[in-house]
């Protein structure tokens, strides 16, 4: 099988599993219990904490850990609009259901909630932020727009909207999910007051991630029944899997500089390859300013998208469509909605997306399969 979905989850690799499996028996103990083995637990998370804290450039009491990035968004959001109560809400178009569901619900619940346009290429320009938070300064407000978008790739002016937030006396809130270790990601370069990332996307264990919560910003917990991460996020903390999402943060940051001129040069020659064959091959996001380099999508049209993935996947190559969280969902892409990508009859959508394993001959095997399977499905469907 040759893997080309680590935006999904990038499979746990070599020495993540080997600094987790030296803390069995050492680490695998409650962090919160007073005895010998509860201390060595605590201090493993502890020293996680603090690695990761350094990583984002952040301090160590900022890191709150949760069960993933899903859950990291939700504590941003909807903590955002109940502890504020009456809150305003400005998200994007193109952000992860986590946040827009997240900001669903706080809109139910009493929030203003107002949805941020894209342009064409998923690009959100700062001066809409202007436009929308000019004027009205009477409520608590958060802006939410994801440092890189995990469908098409396009990597927002994070800068610019988090100073224009700030300007406006706005908090700002990001979801780097899909942008830590494919791109510099520091909360010294943009400061943005909550940050959500997750430890599957790097390499790291499943069901772990982070919510970096700087300054002041009061949130309202939503679960209750412990003191553990300053009670936001209350229950059993997990050691080994905190020290397996820092070495994985760890390798990923280390290893920036070579793998994003790597993936760049797979993206390039899979986009080459696959425009050579399929003319009228759609590139999403291709004339952003700004594109993650491990992640490519397309569109292909007169082919049926179910067909073609499941043609690719018993021909062993494994790619999806877009996000994972959205597989299950009847309607298309919200994020190639909100770019206007509307096409009128049939049309694939295949996301293909590089991690630390991926050589050139899997995209050129890729290719060559993609190819085969889109004259077969275009040849049986008239």
């Amino acid at each position: 099988m040759i893997y080309l979905d680590h935006a999904a989850t990038c499979p746990i690799r070599e020495p993540v599993w080997d600094v987790m499996s030296r803390l069995v028996g050492e680490a695998d103990f409650n962090p919160a219990s007073l005895h010998s083995p509860g201390g060595q637990a605590a201090a493993t998370l502890e020293a996680a904490r603090q690695e990761i804290a350094k990583a984002l450039r952040t301090a160590r009491s900022d890191i709150l850990f949760t069960g993933g990035g899903t859950q990291s968004d939700n504590l941003a959001v909807l903590g955002f609009a109940r502890a504020a109560g009456g809150a305003r809400l400005l998200v994007s178009a193109v952000e992860h259901k986590a946040v827009l569901e997240a900001a669903r619900r706080a809109g139910a619940e009493g929030a203003a909630v107002e949805v941020l346009p894209v342009d064409s290429t998923g690009w959100l320009d700062p001066r809409t932020l202007v436009d929308r938070l000019s004027g009205e300064r009477d409520r608590p407000t958060l802006v939410s727009v994801m440092w890189a978008n995990s469908e098409v790739g396009v990597v927002q002016p994070l800068r610019d909207l988090c100073d224009v937030a700030h300007r406006h006396g706005a908090f700002f809130h990001t979801d780097a999910v899909q942008a830590c270790g494919k791109v510099p990601v520091s909360l010294e370069t943009v400061p943005a007051d909550l940050l959500t990332a997750t430890s599957h996307k790097l390499g790291g264990p499943v069901g772990i991630g982070l919510l970096a919560r700087r300054g002041d910003i009061r949130l309202e917990p939503l679960a209750y029944g412990g003191s553990q991460e300053r009670s936001m996020w209350p229950g059993t903390q997990n050691p080994i899997g905190a020290a397996g999402f820092a070495e994985a943060l760890r390798l990923a940051i280390s290893e920036l500089p070579g793998s994003a001129e790597r993936w760049r040069g797979l993206q390039s020659e899979l986009h080459g390859r696959l425009s050579a064959t399929i003319p009228d091959l759609a590139v999403h996001g291709g004339d952003a300013p700004e594109r993650l380099p491990h992640l490519l999508s397309v569109g292909i049209p007169g082919c049926d998208q179910a067909a073609l993935l499941t043609t690719l996947d018993l021909a062993g190559i494994a790619v999806s469509a877009g996000s994972a969280c959205a597989s299950g969902a009847s309607t298309g892409s919200h994020v190639l909605e909100a770019m206007g990508v509307r096409p009128a009859g049939t049309y694939a959508v295949l996301r293909f997306s590089f991690g630390p394993s991926t050589t050139m001959e899997d995209i050129e095997t890729a290719a060559g399969e993609v190819t085969k399977a889109v004259v077969r499905l275009r040849g049986s469907n008239p």
